[in-house]
């Protein structure tokens, strides 16, 4: 049929959009409760919420005494490292990409309904070197803790500093380096990250 002949409710030309139909759904909602299972019993330092999606090659590295919290609905992707001897929580429904590392020597607060590209780096602590006759490697770390509010979105390969709070619904640019806090609403992006605009079109803060 001539194209102006078609219905209004006819489907577009083309092929038809991705349906993996009902049984590949249930495969992986078998195979999500299994592997959150399997990392429950091996991590039991760790505290997951419900119906997290834990996929192959996590790797947990929880110190005795550190309080670890994973909200309900989480995302961790292949290859997610998560080390900890301190505080880490992280909210309901939020999303790490492959190869994501979290890392809370003090504290890390990320919030929920947030997007981590894959690549991204959050860590509290650095290494110390003031010093000019002492090694870096002796110096020790110096923290500072990290929070991240609800839906922000960090884009792939970011790297999220020491002593930063990042407000709600901010979004920070792939390859960006935040070394200082970011107020809610704001895009940033660069190295190290600038606010370049407000999410709302109001005038640019922080």
């Amino acid at each position: 049929m001539p194209p102006d002949q078609r219905g209004a409710d006819a489907p577009p030309p083309g092929p038809p959009p991705a349906d993996f139909g009902t049984l590949h759904r249930v495969r992986a909602g078998l195979r999500r409760r299994l592997g959150l299972s399997v990392t429950r019993l091996r991590h039991p330092r760790v505290t997951f919420g419900p119906l997290c999606d834990v996929r192959s090659g996590a790797r947990f590295t929880v110190a005795r005494g550190a309080h670890v919290t994973i909200g309900a609905g989480c995302v961790l992707d292949h290859g997610f490292t998560l080390e900890a001897t301190g505080t880490l929580s992280i909210g309901d429904r939020t999303v790490f990409g492959h190869h994501c590392t979290v890392a809370a020597d003090d504290s890390v607060t990320i919030g929920a309904g947030c997007l981590l590209g894959e690549l991204v780096s959050v860590r509290d602590h650095d290494h110390a070197f003031d010093r000019s006759d002492v090694g870096i490697l002796d110096q020790g770390r110096t923290t500072a803790p990290v929070v991240i509010g609800d839906d922000v979105w960090v884009g792939a390969k970011a790297t999220i500093t020491r002593g930063v709070t990042i407000g709600r619904g901010a979004v920070v640019g792939a390859h960006a380096v935040v070394t200082h806090d970011l107020p809610a609403g704001c895009v940033a992006v660069g190295v190290p990250a600038r606010i370049v605009r407000m999410r709302d079109g109001g005038p640019l803060s922080g």
